[in-house]
């Protein structure tokens, strides 16, 4: 309970500073990200990601602005299998590396570090909803298995996300900033199971201001 409690609140306080503070920017946000899972049981390798984000900055004090982000991620994870011989010897280890697509909606509570430079850091909840999943094949010598992994993950899951970024930065007449989030579940994506899998990302964004 506490651990909905908190990030329920916090996302109700983000989106209520709407009527307290003003939109200061609004835009479209890009970025890579290294994704991969956590899980007690099995080790999953990281893969290569992206999302797309329209975002919303509220300010509320000269020195505090909310974030909000609405968009589409793309995480993933790579898993690997042995495959033996019938005498027990190792042949090969396969791996089948899944995508998972989410739509994704967070929001940051951000303080200004510097009067000077424009440096933020920031933090807040994140709820994903999955939408689509596109399982990965095992390659073995004499058949092709699917890794149903990703089948069976929820549908909705809340995490959290940090970040830190410069903004206010320009180009050719262009407004732009550049961030360096982390993202990871605080849910189980396997609330059914003993079975523990929990996503989390490092992404590079750059954010334009239209």
């Amino acid at each position: 309970m506490k651990r909905i409690a908190l990030p329920t609140f916090l996302v109700l306080f983000l989106i209520s500073s709407t009527a307290f503070g003003q939109i200061d920017n609004y835009g479209l946000k890009l970025g890579g990200q290294s994704a991969g899972a956590y899980s007690e049981q099995v080790e999953f390798s990281r893969v290569a990601g992206f999302g797309i984000y329209g975002f919303a900055d509220i300010k509320l004090t000269p020195k505090l602005f909310s974030t909000l982000d609405l968009g589409y991620t793309q995480r993933g994870f790579t898993n690997s299998q042995i495959e033996t011989d019938p005498m027990g010897q190792q042949m090969q280890t396969a791996e089948a590396t899944s995508r998972l697509s989410y739509i994704s909606f967070a929001g940051f509570l951000n303080a200004s570090l510097s009067k000077s430079f424009p440096l933020y850091i920031g933090a807040g909840p994140r709820f994903d909803y999955l939408i689509d999943t596109s399982p990965g094949k095992y390659e073995f010598t004499s058949v092709t298995i699917e890794d149903n992994t990703a089948e069976a993950l929820d549908d909705f899951v809340m995490g959290g996300s940090l970040i830190a970024g410069i903004k206010d930065l320009s180009f050719m007449s262009t407004e732009f900033r550049v961030e360096v989030k982390y993202e990871v579940d605080l849910m189980d994506s396997f609330s059914d199971s003993s079975f523990t899998y929990r996503n989390n990302t490092v992404m590079l964004v750059l954010g334009l201001n239209l």
